[in-house]
């Protein structure tokens, strides 16, 4: 969500809070929150991939680390758990 969207919204919101909103006002309000929650809904299901995908690289390089001969293929699946352990820097900063 932008921040205009946002603050539309607010303002729209607090318009309707006072009882002075317009009907098609309180119809951008509902549309808005409607896309912003289907919005969210996404995200959620897209977390729940990554959660996924993220478990099935750990579980590849668990087998990789107590089954490969292979000194390389090991040190490349401790590197990426070590990886896959740090801290990440939230988007934008």
């Amino acid at each position: 969500m932008t921040d205009t969207t946002r603050d539309h919204l607010l303002h729209l919101a607090e318009r309707a809070r006072q009882g002075v909103a317009l009907p098609t006002e309180l119809d951008q309000l509902a549309t808005g929150i409607t896309e912003q929650s289907a919005r969210i809904a996404a995200l959620g299901t897209d977390l729940s991939k990554a959660e996924d995908a993220l478990e099935r690289v750990r579980q590849l390089c668990e087998l990789t680390i107590s089954a490969s001969v292979r000194a390389q293929a090991v040190q490349q699946a401790y590197d990426t758990l070590a990886a896959l352990d740090e801290p990440q820097q939230p988007a934008g900063e």
